[in-house]
């Protein structure tokens, strides 16, 4: 046998013994089972990171799953080749940003289509939007609802207008949302509506998830609420007639009406004889029908004015009038909300009783009483409140004494220094 013979065999039998390691893979060995039952285990080694070991009753079942995984390997290995070059290479440097990730390409790719491409026909954040509002209208949601909805989704679509929901990240909407030119309440509600605009778009399949849920919202400012004191709620009532604000001013302050509900309420739904008055579902907030009692100190203001119908409040040029009464009475900054916030400091402190309070003001429970109103006024101050009465002539008021009480007028001095103090200690 020549040399030549001898280099040929030599090549032949390396090349059968690479085909039996070839078709060896994966490896088939025979175990025997607790149960005393023998089966036939495939091991197809590590695959991503991990031994993968697959059991079978029988040595042909065993046989049959390793011919497709060898058949499976073969025909990935070829796809593998017929990608082009630059795919390659594409491929290569995708992988080695994930790597610090600790994510497989194929993970990065599952994510991109379920959270980008499944929403690459969605609409843009500005045409969202004016669905949303299209939508509320319809729905008859109230006017100033619809503005502050459409005023504040109208500066985030300013700055994403163009953009789809899907393709904006956390961080950017936390720094939109970050605005130091905003208050801690502004910003908490940006996010309310935020999250109102991506609910929607969740129900239109435009997003799959409600980024504003996860944002970091700064807690609210925990602020005393501004009432006024007695001898300023004297004044007011006092300098009301003169610009047809009387009514709206005395049921804020002796009925805790919201300025909405006052400036909605008609003549009809107010019962001077059964002492009510009927907030209706369609003026309330939240839509919550409640009956509010009318006490005798509001009887007393509303006599003169009360009629079978009409509206509580003329509307024309109700800002401009409100403004004026503000400068007549010389209590500027007007406290939000005074009047609301006076009755409820001055019913709880005069009666004790959180429930009867929350259920005048139309507040589901007591919490917010407690936190809020607890210990602003003292009850003697709220006897002084509650005694204030018309005089016959128009403009002017009549502290009566409560409870057969002498020196009314230099104990509402007394009162209106302390409410101040007490107002001053928790700024």
């Amino acid at each position: 046998m020549t040399t030549k013979d001898n280099d040929t065999n030599a090549q032949t039998k390396q090349e059968h013994s690479r085909a039996r390691r070839k078709v060896s893979w994966p490896r088939i060995y025979r175990r025997i089972h607790r149960s005393g039952q023998a089966g036939f285990t495939v091991d197809l080694g590590l695959v991503n990171g991990k031994r993968d070991r697959r059991t079978f009753p029988t040595k042909q079942a065993a046989e049959t799953f390793a011919t497709q995984a060898r058949v499976a390997k073969e025909n990935e290995g070829t796809a593998a080749f017929s990608l082009s070059a630059d795919s390659r290479v594409e491929a290569a440097k995708c992988l080695g940003k994930l790597r610090p990730w600790n994510a497989t390409l194929t993970e990065a790719v599952d994510h991109y289509v379920e959270h980008v491409l499944k929403y690459r026909n969605a609409p843009p954040v500005a045409e969202i939007v004016q669905q949303l509002l299209k939508d509320v209208t319809a729905a008859g949601r109230r006017q100033r609802t619809i503005d502050d909805l459409k005023a504040r989704l109208g500066q985030f679509a300013n700055t994403f207008g163009t953009r789809q929901l899907s393709a904006i990240a956390l961080p950017e909407l936390q720094e939109w949302l970050n605005d130091p030119e905003l208050s801690p309440r502004t910003k908490i509600n940006y996010a309310v509506k935020l999250s109102q605009l991506f609910n929607f778009a969740i129900g239109r399949g435009w997003v799959d998830v409600n980024l504003a849920e996860k944002l970091s919202r700064p807690a609210p400012e925990d602020k005393e609420p501004g009432i006024f004191t007695v001898k300023q709620t004297a004044t007011l009532l006092g300098a009301a007639p003169e610009f047809g604000l009387l009514p709206y001013v005395a049921m804020g302050l002796f009925a805790g009406l919201r300025p909405t509900e006052a400036q909605r309420l008609d003549w009809s739904a107010v019962k001077l004889t059964e002492r009510a008055i009927i907030v209706g579902a369609e003026i309330a907030k939240k839509r919550m029908r409640r009956v509010v009692e009318i006490s005798d100190t509001l009887a007393a203001w509303l006599a003169a004015y009360a009629k079978e119908r009409g509206p509580v409040v003329d509307s024309v040029h109700f800002r401009e009038r409100l403004e004026a009464l503000q400068r007549k009475a010389k209590i500027l900054p007007w406290p939000k909300n005074g009047l609301r916030h006076s009755f409820g400091s001055y019913h709880l402190a005069m009666h004790g009783d959180q429930v009867r309070t929350a259920a005048q003001m139309g507040h589901k429970d007591s919490n917010i009483l407690h936190a809020h109103y607890k210990a602003l006024v003292t009850q003697t101050e709220a006897k002084h409140f509650w005694a204030l009465r018309p005089e016959g002539e128009v403009g002017k008021v009549v502290p009566m004494p409560p409870d057969g009480e002498q020196g009314t007028a230099e104990a509402t001095a007394t009162e209106e220094a302390s409410v101040k103090a007490r107002q001053q200690s928790h700024l």
